[in-house]
């Protein structure tokens, strides 16, 4: 009983192996070379069609910048922030600080 089910599913995986093969056939490509049986009456109606869609996009207003923290941030964030820098101890602090 066990073996007459492991064949089974044996089986099963080599049919899903062969159908899943079976899709890189070279007949059941999308022909890419379609420019050349097409009449002239369906050249002329993919061009009216690609200068149509040439004239609505440019219909289309400009989108505006979205910055969604754009009220998260302050007004002066143009400039950006200098580094500051440390200023080594004078000798007289040093001396004062020692006495202590």
């Amino acid at each position: 009983m066990r073996l007459l089910h492991t064949v089974g599913l044996a089986v099963v995986a080599a049919m899903l192996v062969a159908h899943s093969a079976s899709a890189q056939t070279p007949g059941m490509a999308i022909p890419l070379n379609q420019d050349e049986s097409r009449s002239p009456e369906q050249i002329e109606k993919q061009k009216q069609i690609d200068t149509d869609y040439k004239a609505t996009l440019k219909k289309i207003p400009d989108a505006k910048a979205n910055d969604p923290w754009g009220n998260m941030r302050s007004a002066d964030t143009g400039t950006p922030a200098k580094p500051t820098q440390l200023k080594p101890k004078s000798s007289a602090q040093k001396k004062t600080n020692a006495a202590n």
